[in-house]
């Protein structure tokens, strides 16, 4: 492959994610309206320690930086958190 054809399947790589990202959030803020109905806190500790230990070991198993993947899904975690704020009529996000 060229440079230019590395590129353009980054790119494409690039809006699959952001496509997941998406669909992430979209599920977020089902989750925030179940809380918000149920009068559940928005953040979780335990689910938060959770979800950080099974990134970092699939992330292991992938063989890539685990405290780096943790780091991109602490800002996935905060996202959705703010997502769930939001369906609860606080935030500011559309």
């Amino acid at each position: 492959m060229t440079l230019d054809e590395y590129r353009r399947t980054l790119a494409a790589l690039d809006e699959q994610i952001i496509d997941l990202i998406a669909k992430r959030q979209k599920i977020a803020a089902s989750i925030g309206r179940i809380k918000h109905r149920d009068a559940i806190p928005i953040h979780d500790e335990a689910q938060h320690a959770q979800v950080m230990g099974r990134v970092f070991d699939s992330a292991v198993e992938h063989n890539i930086d685990p405290v780096s993947v943790q780091k991109v899904f602490e800002l996935l975690v905060a996202m959705s958190e703010e997502r769930q704020h939001e369906c609860a009529g606080e935030g500011n996000l559309p």
